[in-house]
């Protein structure tokens, strides 16, 4: 038997090649789901991260979280967001099967996430986002 090209039905590929799907980019941050495929839990987590260290340091720094004291009602609202943050922040310190450097990462995204909505619910623009162009 031969297909259009005249080519034995042997050689015709019968099957998709496989695809090695374990493989991890070293470019950019680990994704959600590499992260949470990750068989290491506690102090085995920061033996075998999977970030660099200067991704460890790109992604812990300080965090702004700037409070305006304007009207009493705004000052609630915004202490209310802090304490939401910072309880959520307090949850994510408590699992400790993460790792202490995921545990930091997390931390600090929600930290950051915080500060931005602050910024935002303050009507100034959050650091490295840009204004909208007319």
């Amino acid at each position: 038997m031969s297909d259009q090209n005249g080519r034995s039905w042997l050689h015709r590929r019968t099957r998709p090649r496989l695809v090695r799907e374990d493989r991890v980019s070293l470019e950019g941050l680990p994704t959600a789901e590499e992260l949470a495929q990750q068989p290491h839990q506690g102090d085995d987590a920061d033996r075998f991260t999977l970030y660099t260290p200067a991704q460890v340091e790109a992604e812990s720094k300080d965090v702004k979280i700037c409070l305006t004291f304007g009207e009493p009602i705004r000052i609630r609202d915004q202490a209310e967001m802090v304490i939401a943050a910072m309880r959520a922040i307090i949850e994510k310190t408590r699992a400790h099967d993460l790792g202490s450097i995921r545990q930091r990462i997390e931390c600090r995204a929600e930290a950051a996430s915080c500060g931005r909505a602050l910024s935002r619910f303050n009507g100034r623009t959050p650091h490295g986002d840009s204004r909208r162009k007319r």
